[in-house]
């Protein structure tokens, strides 16, 4: 088969003859080409914009053009007969009228819909660029078609000064384009973090632009006015030319390197890739999308070789963050010398099995996609994971300092008994995060809240309507002020506004002596010895000592001072921590072992030294410590006023020394 195309010259001999033919071929196939009269065919004809499509000697098609702008060719008709299509006369016909006008950079065309040869424009590489209503009495719409041509010649000069810029060009997919500026009231999966891409911030760092083939997916819409608001919403963004169907070996290769049980599953990859080719012939840094199986496919695509990714928006944004967003939020310990708080740049397989709450999140992408949505605003949000030594996980939070509020958009603690002992210090732990960067509130927007973790809030005072909320401070005040009497009362009041500590309480105060290494390894004081303590321990609201001392307060919540004595290598002799006491009873050391070996952290062996001549020993059971930022040593003038001679056992003070202790702990003028 032999596929020719001619120009029709109205001088030639044979003119007429051949004229007469297309008029034929007008005549049988203008069901989809519109009305033209002969008058207006001829006379576009005689100005050179007429060309034959020729098979084997027979004239089988033709194609009638314009060329009304310096700029543009128009195509007005292209025909080809029932029994020659598909033998790629049109498209040769259509690559002639190219390249008899290479100084021009526009092809266009309009076509009904309903004439149902859209796939015929897409072949040619075009794109609808707008649309109108037609003119036929069933309510048609007529597509306008475009496709920037000569590109090879450096005549695109539109899309050649919107992409000129040295910054990064990301290429935005039909689902991204459809987050932006679909309307609001269509539910959109991943609307919230692609909305992300719009910050104003991020404007200057990155250059966007789209395929054509963005158009023509918008054009499968069936709802008009839906059509229009996206198309008329991303019009500001730059089309980029395509080398289709002159050459489509990248994405040929493309398709090659795909999964072919991905593409038997989903057709539209076939599409996808047309995509990413404009991009990569773009000279593209990023491709931009939600869609999962494209990035399934794309770890195939050895995409290094053309110097893009596949990302999606949170991606991008972790991309091209300047270093000033990462915020100051990086407290190294969580009062744990094994557990530590690392950054978190993207979604990490190990998250979801260990972090979703089922109750809330019932499919798998329900946690993923609200994670993606946080690392999206990393402008103003941190997250990140507490891991131990091991590289297990513990916790995974998301932190936002909004003025006087730090916000928790995502707190999650891992299920089972780590979960437990790790919730109620998580809370303390971010309580302390938003004292120290000045907030006054503290807020949970997290919408799902584990039974592990609606406990914790519970015992921590956070209110029970959403946003969960809790006020914090002052730092200290009165027992008279805040209009409380009795010790549970302010225990309870210390516990829910931390970090209040209520002054001239009254509570029963008791100095409680601990050796170095005990207060090292159970109060976490930091005193250069190697740390001994058990993994979670500093996690535990609740912990408990184990005590020689005869002494069984009645009286409780009690006050505890924590006295760090000496040993063989280092002599403290200082009081180091408070706590609250909660409880203290004697107990068989075999039983005190059995009920609360698992909170405490001395030995069998240590625990059976402890015990008295009848075998028992003294459990003390205490809450809520916080290690003093300016210990008391037992030369100061204050030790020595409340405490007479050496402190061998536990022994009670008056409470006017706990006041004493805390005043030293907020003045700034004070010596240690």
């Amino acid at each position: 088969m032999e596929v020719d195309v001619v120009i029709w010259d109205p001088d030639q001999p044979g003119a007429e003859e051949e004229f007469d033919e297309v008029l034929a071929l007008h005549k049988a196939n203008r069901s989809r080409l519109g009305a033209m009269p002969d008058t207006a065919f001829r006379d576009r004809a005689k100005h050179h914009g007429l060309l034959l499509g020729v098979v084997d000697g027979v004239i089988v098609g033709y194609v009638l053009y314009d060329v009304p702008r310096r700029n543009l060719i128009k195509l007005v008709h292209v025909c080809v007969g029932e029994s020659a299509r598909g033998t790629g006369v049109a498209r040769e016909m259509v690559d002639t009228a190219v390249r008899l006008h290479p100084r021009r950079s526009i092809l266009t065309a309009s076509c009904r819909t309903d004439y149902g040869i859209d796939e015929f424009w897409r072949s040619l590489g075009m794109h609808v660029a707008s649309e109108r209503a037609g003119r036929a009495l069933n309510g048609s719409t007529l597509m306008n078609w475009v496709k920037r041509i000569n590109v090879a010649e450096g005549l695109d000069l539109l899309e050649a000064a919107s992409l000129a810029s040295n910054l990064p060009l990301a290429i935005l997919d039909t689902n991204i384009v459809n987050d932006l500026f679909l309307p609001l009231e269509i539910k959109r999966d991943h609307r919230e973090e692609t909305a992300q891409l719009q910050a104003d911030w991020l404007q200057p760092l990155v250059t966007f632009a789209i395929s054509g083939e963005v158009d023509n997916e918008i054009t499968q819409n069936q709802d008009h006015t839906v059509r229009h608001q996206v198309r008329a919403a991303s019009q500001h963004l730059t089309r980029l030319s395509t080398l289709r169907p002159s050459d489509r070996r990248l994405e040929e290769s493309l398709l090659a390197a795909t999964d072919t049980q991905l593409l038997a599953n989903d057709s539209s990859l076939r599409k996808d890739v047309l995509h990413v080719a404009d991009a990569i012939h773009a000279g593209a840094d990023f491709f931009v999308t939600n869609d999962s199986n494209v990035h399934r496919a794309s770890t195939g695509w050895n995409l290094d070789e053309h110097q893009i990714q596949v990302v999606r928006p949170h991606q991008l944004i972790a991309a091209l963050s300047p270093e000033s967003f990462i915020t100051d939020f990086r407290s190294t310990l969580i009062d744990d010398g094994d557990l530590e708080w690392h950054g978190v740049s993207d979604v990490e397989p190990e998250f979801e099995p260990a972090f979703r709450v089922y109750e809330f999140e019932t499919k798998p992408n329900e946690f993923n996609q609200r994670l993606r949505v946080l690392l999206a605003k990393r402008q103003t949000i941190t997250i990140q994971k507490l891991e131990d030594a091991q590289g297990s996980l513990w916790a995974l939070a998301a932190v936002e300092v909004d003025g006087p509020t730090l916000r928790l958009p995502l707190i999650r603690a891992i299920r089972g008994e780590r979960g437990s002992t790790v919730a109620f210090q998580l809370l303390r732990h971010f309580r302390r995060a938003a004292w120290e960067r000045g907030a006054t509130h503290l807020e949970i927007t997290d919408p799902a809240i584990s039974p592990t973790l609606e406990v914790a809030l519970a015992s921590d005072g956070f209110s029970q309507t959403n946003p969960r909320a809790v006020a914090l401070g002052p730092a200290t005040q009165t027992a008279k002020a805040l209009g409380l009497g009795s010790a549970a009362e302010i225990a309870i009041e210390e516990r829910h506004r931390w970090p209040l500590v209520v002054q001239n309480s009254g509570m029963p105060t008791y100095v409680i002596p601990i050796r170095p290494k005990w207060a090292t390894n159970l109060l976490g004081l930091n005193d250069g010895l190697i740390s001994l303590r058990r993994r979670g321990l500093g996690l535990s609201r609740e912990l408990v000592y184990f005590s020689g001392s005869r002494i069984v307060p009645k009286e409780l919540p009690a006050r505890i001072l924590w006295y760090a004595t000496s040993n063989e290598r280092h002599a403290v002799q200082r009081i180091v921590a408070r706590s609250l006491l909660v409880d203290s009873v004697r107990l068989p050391a075999e039983e005190a072992l059995t009920r609360f070996g698992k909170v405490g952290v001395l030995r069998r062996s240590e625990i059976q030294a402890a015990a008295d001549r009848a075998g028992k020993v003294n459990v003390i059971r205490f809450q809520d410590t916080e290690v003093l930022q300016r210990p008391i040593s037992r030369h100061d003038e204050m030790f020595k006023r409340y405490v007479k001679g050496r402190v061998q056992s536990m022994r009670q003070v008056d409470a006017q020394m706990f006041d004493e202790v805390l005043a030293f702990q907020l003045s700034t003028g004070a010596d240690e």
